[in-house]
């Protein structure tokens, strides 16, 4: 009879066992971020310009997409007050001139692989991010941002962050991002 009860324990310990790292692994699995699949990304270098931009007064926060013309920068001089001094400038023809001021960070260009819940990044930097001002009497004509941002890419899996959920698909950020504001 003990040896029946011993056998039994040793039986349910296993079983406890074997039921542990089951719940281990869901909850490891439910608590991933991000993605779970196969996918593959192109990111490159990416300049947006305006000639209305909103150009916060802290150093390299500007909105090229939605001109706000109140509270904006709008003067050499006020650039310069704000921002302080370009880290170049280069004349142009006509008078002009093209105030650079490099931004944190680089700007990259490569392709970026996702295996199950691995990303495989495969990137070289192609410069600096920054922010070019093109100047003409004294004042802000034009403004060019330029970085790096993710291009087109192909997926199949959960990609909650990116996508919004489960399947499968191609196509740019841009597009992604215009279906995501609708």
């Amino acid at each position: 009879m003990k040896l029946r009860t011993l056998e039994s324990y040793r039986e349910r310990k296993g079983c406890m066992r074997r039921y542990r790292q089951v719940v281990m692994w869901m909850a490891g699995a439910l608590l991933l971020q991000g993605c779970v699949g196969f996918g593959a990304w192109t990111l490159g270098s990416r300049t947006e310009s305006s000639d209305h931009p909103t150009i916060d007064r802290t150093r390299g926060v500007l909105d090229v997409r939605n001109g706000d013309p109140e509270g904006t920068l709008k003067t050499a001089t006020e650039l310069r007050a704000q921002w302080g001094e370009p880290d170049r400038v280069e004349p142009l023809d006509g008078g002009k001139e093209e105030w650079i001021y490099k931004t944190e960070g680089l700007r990259w260009s490569g392709l970026v692989l996702f295996v199950v819940i691995v990303p495989l990044p495969a990137m070289l930097p192609v410069g600096s991010q920054y922010v070019s001002f093109l100047m003409h009497d004294g004042r802000i004509e034009k403004v060019t941002r330029a970085d790096w941002a993710f291009k087109a890419g192909a997926y199949c899996g959960f990609f909650g962050m990116m996508y919004g959920g489960l399947g499968c698909g191609t196509g740019t950020f841009g597009e992604q991002r215009s279906l995501a504001t609708r």
